[in-house]
């Protein structure tokens, strides 16, 4: 499930400017779903996916793909940020764990 601040995000990236029909708007909200759990899963378990954060973009960019046809390309496309973000979280949760944040 994800957030209407999320979903109004895809819509917007989408470049939506009338209000989907049910089957467009569940499509949608299942691309996202979709999407922040492969960012969760390669990047940051943690991940927020929000309006106007690196993962949102990212999420952004995943539904266009999804919707386009080519979602398998995503992975390969945006590998470099996926490690990127995935760095990252891995050194935050050291940090933590070390007692250093």
């Amino acid at each position: 499930m994800i957030t209407e601040a999320i979903y109004n995000m895809l819509l917007r990236a989408l470049h939506v400017t009338y209000t989907p029909d049910e089957d467009t708007a569940e499509r949608i909200r299942t691309e996202g779903a979709a999407g922040i759990a492969l960012i969760q899963k390669y990047c940051d378990p943690e991940a927020d996916c929000s309006p106007g954060t690196r993962c949102g973009q990212l999420l952004c960019e995943y539904v266009l793909r999804s919707e386009a046809g080519a979602a398998e390309t995503f992975l390969q496309d945006f590998t470099q940020d996926i490690v990127e973000i995935k760095n990252e979280s891995d050194i935050k949760a050291y940090a933590e764990a070390q007692g250093y944040a």
